[in-house]
This record gives C-alpha cells, sequence and structure tokens, in this order.
C-alpha cells in the first residue's frame, strides 16, 4: 500500500475511537503550524495528527484543526475549527 482515502467522519466517529482504544493508538504523524508560517502568510493556524494502531502498518484516524490569526493576539485561536476523517488503505494494483 502506498497511498489511503480520507473518509470525512464525525467528531463523535473520532471520540469514540480514541476513547476506547486510546491504550493501543500512535501518531504516526502530525504537523503543526500555529503560527501560519507554511499556508497563508500568518493568517491560518493549522495542526494535523494522524493516528493508527501501535505495532501496524497504516494509520486509520486523522484530525485537521485550522483557525484564524489575530496578529494584535496570536496566541488566540479564532474560528476555530476540526475535520475528522477515517483513512482507508489502497491495496496496490501492480
Amino acid at each position: 500500500m502506498s497511498e489511503y482515502s480520507r473518509l470525512i467522519t464525525s467528531a463523535e466517529v473520532y471520540a469514540v475511537i480514541m476513547a476506547k482504544h486510546r491504550d493501543q493508538m500512535s501518531a504516526f504523524a502530525s504537523f503543526s503550524d500555529p503560527d501560519g508560517t507554511f499556508n497563508g502568510g500568518g493568517a491560518v493556524g493549522r495542526m494535523d495528527t494522524v493516528w493508527g494502531i501501535a505495532g501496524c502498518d497504516y494509520p486509520i484516524l486523522e484530525i485537521q484543526t485550522r483557525w484564524d490569526i489575530d496578529p494584535d493576539q496570536p496566541h488566540k485561536r479564532v474560528n476555530q475549527t476540526h475535520s475528522y476523517f477515517l483513512l482507508m488503505a489502497q491495496k496496490d494494483e501492480s
């Protein structure tokens, strides 16, 4: 498997999986851009985390968080949103 597809899910699905399997979950990858320097020239903050079951080869969950950055109060997360995804491995056809 070289790729996976994302299925949009709800905060409730994400929360239940994390609550029921927290001891087995491991962060597979994360990206943090709280100052918004990578995207939007400092206008939008970003935090992404991809989760999977420890010892497994592929992740199963992802959360993406975005917020607007107020230049006068850069520590505040204005208009914060979360997007949740189930990740599904795609079999290589070769």
